[in-house]
């Protein structure tokens, strides 16, 4: 993100905050600076994050000149930061409990409302800008760990964002903040020293181990240096597939200027009408929705099915079908064409979705076809009146034939 000297220092921090956050949780469910009125307009928070019915507030706190401050100095203004930051986030969950309308300006869906006023948050979480680490005192009345029966999290920026990029998911980031609450209060006080605790939790599978503390960190990392070297490595391989469902997600955002060109009418009523596009989001719901290992597999799976038609010296079209355990209702069909006009890929695809359905018994089912390398194709069905015996029929010859192989994907 270019810098726009126009704009001061914490008001450009919090759109590079919002975009940061964008990538791993999909652009359309991060919001900046919601707004309310009440006698006058008035921010309710920074950021607002919410996915599949799990909703994050978020207060960020940072300097105009941190060049200006010394250590002492930047402490103290640090401490009054994480304060102010933890008032904030207690009237913003207030304007919940009241239910008052609010309304935010997104980037790419423009003003988007809450008339109900936003629903119930899941956590808050206060991040301020520190250089290092910052012990904030014992004081439940200007740090308190819970807000209306909210659990509250005190972070530097910085270990924040780490956090996004390395769990990339609204429920991981959930998982890892409520996890951490088993620390002490001195230890839950703690801003700027989160790498430590994050190297912890990836070795211990995702949990911390009992009666830990931020002293035990160091010894437990030196004496798992390689293993966590190597969970490091593995996490990056499974993250590098994950992103290919990211990119699917942000790409449907936006759609072809012909989209429409040369298709007939029982294809192109498929599609939303460009003054409402509604289904877009929720196809995205379906991907934000997923777990990071979740998200991960289905992307290894699109890579192979893409790759393995980029391998072939001749054109055509190849697809498979995977499911998840903790996802029963649905059921993912990765295509892939190559030099196959696109009026033909679509008929394959509305022939696909109703057929893996039935065959594999599945009320869901989300579609991505990647055609040439050069854009997608997705579409998401969904079956309320059972299956027809043709649909069964297809089934069995679009996808009897397929070879089956579990895959697990528990943990990071």
């Amino acid at each position: 993100m270019s810098k726009d000297h126009s704009l001061k220092r914490t008001e450009y921090a919090e759109r590079f905050v919002e975009r940061f956050l964008s990538l791993p949780f999909i652009p359309e469910f991060v919001f900046r600076s919601p707004q309310t009125l009440k006698t006058t307009q008035k921010e309710v928070a920074d950021l607002f994050i919410a996915q599949a019915g799990m909703n994050i507030l978020v207060s960020q706190k940072c300097q105009e000149d941190p060049s200006a401050r010394d250590n002492s100095k930047m402490i103290s203004w640090a401490k009054k930061a994480a304060a102010n930051a933890a008032a904030q986030l207690n009237g913003a969950l207030g304007t919940v409990q009241d239910k008052r309308p609010v309304w935010c300006i997104h980037p790419r869906r423009g003003r988007v409302d809450f008339p109900g006023g936003l629903p119930e948050i899941t956590h808050t979480i206060a991040i301020v800008e520190v250089p290092e680490r910052v012990q904030l005192e014992a004081d439940d009345a200007k740090f308190p760990l819970e807000l209306k029966g909210v659990p509250t999290t005190y972070l530097s920026v910085n270990d924040f964002l780490n956090l996004a990029f390395e769990l990339r998911t609204v429920p991981e980031i959930l998982e890892y903040l409520n996890a951490r609450r088993s620390l002490s209060l001195g230890d839950l006080r703690i801003i700027g020293d989160e790498k430590a605790l994050f190297s912890v939790y990836l070795l211990n599978s995702g949990s911390f181990p009992s009666c830990f503390t931020r002293v035990d960190a160091a010894d437990l990392i030196a004496r798992n240096h390689d293993e966590l070297a190597q969970r490091l490595t593995k996490k990056a391989e499974s993250d590098r597939f994950s992103g290919l469902l990211e990119h699917v997600a942000h790409e449907l955002a936006t759609r072809h200027q012909e989209y429409a060109s040369d298709l007939p009418p029982n294809l192109r009523c498929g599609f939303d009408d460009p003054a409402d596009r509604s289904n877009y989001i929720k196809m995205q719901e379906v991907i934000a929705g997923l777990r990071l290992r979740e998200r991960a597999e289905l992307g290894r799976a699109f890579r192979g099915v893409i790759q393995n038609l980029r391998d072939r010296p001749q054109d055509g079209f190849t697809y498979m079908a995977a499911y998840l355990d903790a996802k029963p209702d649905w059921v993912f069909v990765f295509g892939s064409s190559k030099n196959v006009k696109r009026v033909e890929v679509l008929k394959r695809a509305a022939a696909l979705i109703p057929a893996a359905m039935a065959q594999y018994e599945k009320p869901q089912c989300m579609l991505i076809i990647d055609r040439d390398g050069e854009s997608y194709e997705v579409a998401i069905g969904k079956s309320t009146s059972g299956y027809s015996d043709d649909e069964r029929a297809a089934g069995r010859e679009l996808f009897g034939r397929l070879k089956i192989a579990d895959r697990v994907c528990d943990g990071l």
